[in-house]
């Protein structure tokens, strides 16, 4: 489900704690999530209280913010989609995280430490992706609440 789940899943399978500490540099997790469909994806103007609720202000520098939601057209069979891209996170091994395979953390800790150490989590790296107009907020949403759950 994210990188920090596959070290968990990997100990459920009996590898060795040492092994996976001296052997891992990072763990990469994807999703895909579609693409807005360039001929018809329609522009918005989002409220404040989403902008704030997402966290959308840390990607988005302009003063009026515009967003692209699914419209529909022939180009995309009236989905709004078209293509995929991919959605991201990187776990880069570190000491603490280490540590925290040997003491045998869950997965929701080992989550917490890497992103303390600058991880960006596949949620994030899609609200990148809709700020930049090439997905939508319910796309990533859709995606990643399975990860969530």
């Amino acid at each position: 489900n994210d990188a920090a789940s596959s070290v968990t899943r990997m100990q459920d399978m009996q590898v060795d704690d040492y092994l996976l500490t001296s052997t891992i540099d990072g763990i990469l997790a994807q999703r895909l999530v579609r693409c807005l469909c360039p001929h018809c994806r329609e522009p918005y103007t989002p409220s404040a209280s989403l902008l704030r609720q997402l966290r959308l202000d840390r990607f988005i520098s302009t003063a009026t913010p515009t967003l692209y939601r699914a419209a529909g057209c022939d180009r995309c069979d009236q989905t709004g989609y078209r293509g995929r891209t991919t959605i991201v996170e990187l776990m880069v091994m570190s000491e603490a995280l280490r540590q925290g395979i040997i003491a045998r953390q869950d997965a929701d800790t080992l989550q917490r430490i890497a992103l303390d150490e600058g991880m960006i989590d596949m949620h994030t790296d899609g609200l990148r992706k809709v700020a930049a107009g090439l997905t939508s907020i319910e796309e990533v949403e859709r995606v990643t609440q399975a990860v969530a759950d």
